[in-house]
This record gives C-alpha cells, sequence and structure tokens, in this order.
C-alpha cells in the first residue's frame, strides 16, 4: 500500500508539475519587481490554471484506482523510483518556494520594486468622494472639506512645493495636484500628496512623518482667503471659451518692480491695479490664473491680497539669520551653495531625509541670498544620498554631484538650462589590473570640473572604500562643455 501511495506523490509532483509551478513562479517575481501586469500574468495564471486541473485529475484518478493492486514483481522497483523522486521534488519545491517568497519580501522594501509601490498605495493612499467641484461655488475650501471627510488634515497646512488647479469656462474642477503638510497630534510633521483627474474621487496618499522646511511664506490658507475673494468668474471671461484655465500658487512671492499681470485683491471680490510706478516690490501671496499652455501669449493674471502679510517675527528673523556668502563654493548648515556674482548664485537645501539618505531641491537667488528661488524640485530625481559638490560656470551651465553608500562612491549631473533640468553624466570606465584573476574600475566618485586652458577637466575619486595605487584619481577631460568626458591619466589626489 505503501507503493501506491508513493507511486501516487510522484504522479502529482512529476517533473512537468516542477517546471509549470517553476515558471509560475518565475513571472510572479518579475510582476512583483518589474510591474507589467497584461506581459505577467498569462503566464502565472496559465501555469498555475495547468496545475489546479493536474491535481484535480490525480484526485480522480487516485480514488478511482485506489483499489486496484500493483503488479507485485515491481512493486519494490516502484517503490524506490517514485520514493527517490519524490523527495528530490519536495526539495526542489521547497527551494522554489523559498527563493520566491524572498524575492517577494525584497520588492516589498520600500523603493525596491513595483510590489513595495502596489503595498505603499493599498495602506497608505486614500480616497474621498469628491462633491465640491466647481470653483466658482466651493472655491479652495469646497477641496479641503471633502478631503478630511476621509482623512483628518491638520488646521494649518503648508504647500510643499505649489498647488496647481485647472477648471473649465462653467468653474469645474478638471484636475489639482499639490502636497500639503501639516504637524500631526505629536507635532510631527506629515505630508498630503493630493491628487485629482476628472473622476469621482480624490486621491490623497499619505506620507507619514518625515523632515520638512516650512515657513509661514508657503501656508495655504491665503490661497483659500484670496480665491475666495477673487471675482474669479469675471477674471477668466475674456480668456478663450474653450479652453482650460489654470490657478497657481506658490506661496509668498516677489515680482521684483514689474506691475504687469498684478491685481491687489481687496475683500468682497474688489480688484484694482496697482500703481505703475512703487518704489516698493510687488510681493504678497500670489494667486495666478491663467490659460494654461497659453502664458507666453496670454499674461497670466496674479492676484495679491496685500490684508495678507508676513508676520512682524517672520520679518525680523529672516533679518537676524541673514547670512552672507563668498564667491564660489560655500557650505551652511549643511547646505551646498555656488556663488557666480556676489548677487546670483545657487544652493541644494535639503527637502527631506530618510535612512543617511537625503533629497534636495535646487534654488536660485538674486539677492546675494535674501531670498530663493526653487528652479528644481528634484535635481537628483530618482536618486538621493549625500550632496557631493556644486559648481556653476555662468548661469545656465553647472553641475552637481551626489555621493552614495556613505561616500563609496558617487554621481554627477550636468545642466544647460540653469538648472530646470539635469542630466546624470556617462562617465568612461576605466579598467586597472591588480593581478590576472582581478580587472576592475576603482574611480568611481566624481569631483567638481574646473577650467583649466579653457577645457573643462575632472578628476574621480575611489570613494572611501578605495585603496588602489595609494588613493590615485582618474583625470578626464572634456571638449564639449561637459557632455561627454575623455579619460587621460591616473593623478595624485
Amino acid at each position: 500500500m505503501k507503493t501506491k501511495h508513493y507511486l501516487f506523490r510522484a504522479l502529482v509532483l512529476n517533473p512537468f508539475v516542477i517546471l509549470f509551478y517553476s515558471i509560475g513562479c518565475h513571472y510572479l517575481i518579475s510582476l512583483a519587481q518589474y510591474g507589467g501586469l497584461r506581459r505577467n500574468a498569462p503566464f502565472i495564471v496559465g501555469s498555475f490554471s495547468v496545475l489546479l486541473i493536474w491535481f484535480i485529475l490525480c484526485l480522480f484518478l487516485y480514488f478511482k484506482h485506489r483499489k486496484k493492486p500493483l503488479l507485485k514483481g515491481n512493486a519494490q522497483r516502484l517503490k524506490w523510483i517514485t520514493k527517490t523522486w519524490f523527495f528530490i521534488a519536495i526539495i526542489l519545491l521547497t527551494f522554489t518556494t523559498t527563493y520566491t517568497g524572498y524575492k517577494l519580501y525584497e520588492s516589498a522594501q520600500p523603493f525596491q520594486g513595483r510590489f513595495s509601490i502596489y503595498l505603499d498605495n493599498f495602506f497608505n493612499t486614500k480616497k474621498a468622494k469628491f462633491s465640491h467641484t466647481n470653483i466658482y461655488d466651493s472655491g479652495i475650501q469646497g477641496i479641503l472639506d471633502d478631503i478630511r471627510s476621509e482623512v483628518a488634515l491638520p488646521s494649518e497646512l503648508y504647500v510643499s512645493n505649489d498647488f496647481d488647479l485647472a477648471f473649465n469656462k462653467a468653474g469645474e474642477i478638471q484636475s489639482f495636484s499639490t502636497a500639503l503638510i501639516g504637524a500631526n497630534e505629536e507635532n510631527e510633521w506629515e505630508m498630503y500628496s493630493i491628487q485629482y483627474n476628472n473622476e469621482e474621487e480624490i486621491s490623497i496618499k499619505l506620507e507619514g512623518p518625515g523632515y520638512h522646511e516650512v515657513d509661514e511664506t508657503t501656508l495655504l490658507q491665503p490661497l483659500i482667503e484670496t480665491v475666495e475673494n477673487i471675482p474669479l468668474q469675471e477674471s477668466v471671461a475674456e480668456f478663450p471659451d474653450n479652453a482650460n484655465y489654470s490657478i497657481y500658487y506658490q506661496g509668498y512671492r516677489s515680482w521684483g518692480y514689474n506691475s504687469e499681470g498684478i491685481y491687489w485683491v481687496n475683500r468682497n471680490e474688489n480688484v484694482s491695479d496697482p500703481d505703475s510706478y512703487s518704489d516698493e516690490e510687488y510681493a504678497g501671496y500670489a494667486v495666478s490664473v491663467y490659460v494654461a499652455g497659453k502664458e507666453d501669449t496670454i499674461p497670466p493674471k496674479r492676484f495679491i491680497d496685500r490684508s495678507l502679510t508676513l508676520s512682524d517675527n517672520y520679518i525680523k528673523k529672516q533679518e537676524e539669520e541673514k547670512i552672507s556668502f563668498d564667491l564660489g563654493y560655500n557650505m551652511k548648515d549643511q547646505v551646498e551653495s555656488y556663488f557666480l556674482t556676489k548677487e546670483i548664485g545657487f544652493q541644494l537645501p535639503i527637502t527631506d531625509a530618510a535612512a543617511g539618505s537625503r533629497y534636495y531641491a535646487l534654488e536660485k537667488t538674486i539677492d546675494s541670498g535674501a531670498s530663493w528661488e526653487r528652479i528644481n524640485q528634484e535635481p537628483f530625481y530618482p536618486s538621493s544620498g549625500v550632496s557631493s559638490g556644486i559648481i556653476f560656470f555662468d548661469e545656465q551651465l553647472g553641475f552637481i554631484g551626489l555621493s552614495k553608500n556613505g561616500g563609496s562612491e558617487g554621481l554627477i549631473y550636468r545642466t544647460e538650462d540653469g538648472g530646470v533640468t539635469f542630466e546624470k553624466i556617462e562617465i568612461p570606465e576605466v579598467e586597472v589590473t591588480v593581478n590576472e584573476d582581478l580587472i576592475y574600475n576603482p574611480f568611481d566618485l566624481p569631483d567638481m570640473p574646473y577650467l583649466e586652458n579653457e577645457t573643462l577637466h575632472m578628476t574621480v575619486g575611489q570613494g572611501i572604500d578605495g585603496d588602489y595605487n595609494g588613493g590615485v584619481k582618474a583625470l578626464y577631460v572634456s571638449e564639449d562643455l561637459g557632455r561627454t568626458w575623455t579619460y587621460v591619466e591616473e593623478v595624485k589626489p
């Protein structure tokens, strides 16, 4: 009877079963790591469906033939073969299952695979029914009311980067996106990434507690109050009827001494033009209303409620904390900066930090650091690490560096549009021979480029884990302003 049991088990777990199971697990891992449901699902469903059908068929055959005796002459031989294969199959299945489980677990870790994104969205993304869909009737407050029906937002909120909303001529909201920051009950800063794209629900991603720099220049409340006091429907009446209109808010901003497109907002929807000539800057919590994609031909309207001002304490604090910068490279309070002139400079402020890595933005000043304009929210995207340098040769051409893994390796990025966009530089590898069994590239931590004889030069070091040839560096040159680089020689540090 035992021989018959082993025969049945070996039949159930025959080599084709192991093959189909392995195929299904392979595509399951691929789905978890890289996504692609349409590409992977047919193989996963197909493989496991075949296995299910086979197991059902085996059960049917077992109960149908369980009382039939085996041929006695073959019993011992069958027992040895089936028993041996059964244990081999168990080992293969255990290994495949363990390996698959490990890869699924690995893919579930933050930023390690598509599975982690799915889990993050499943546990941390909320949906709120969007009922206040008309911007003329409900303003920005209606959006927050709908969100608060599902998520307990803090009473005081700040805009992380900007608030961008699109609506049509009738005032129906088409889309909006923003990231809001507020303090929770434990006085920890939390971020809420909010998206809506002409659907029935608003998507709210709960980012959780983290490091966020906020101050009263990015308060959300001025946006709510200003939109309430703008005669919005009248303001877009002169815009084309078939266009999409947008509301854009970034917080407290200065427009210098240019009054074009500026409107003062008073209570009860009273709007007035500012004086054409003024000794004061046009600054405030500006709400821009414009035709999307037509900013160059149809000037945006920028509404500023002058009753909404920065506090005296904030202004005093800014004056006290005003920092003077030297020409060239500076490092102050863990923020790297580079000044081309006394007035014009760029800096890499930290926007977030987690697990030893940091995220940065790129900002520019034209007033010696008294105020900064954010040029790029994520210049190193999608990488994180620790900034390892910044240099600009003019207001357009610049380079920034990022060290990773505790300074053992790094990346370098180039911009030719003043930091609006960055491109990672591909540095040709240099293979060195240590012995006949070890050939590798030790140079993986680039320094900032420098100008010599009207040619850009750059050295690439070995990082903190490098020990090749006394810590020498690789010297590269570029003849096309840093787009491509050519290896020259090894140089001493």
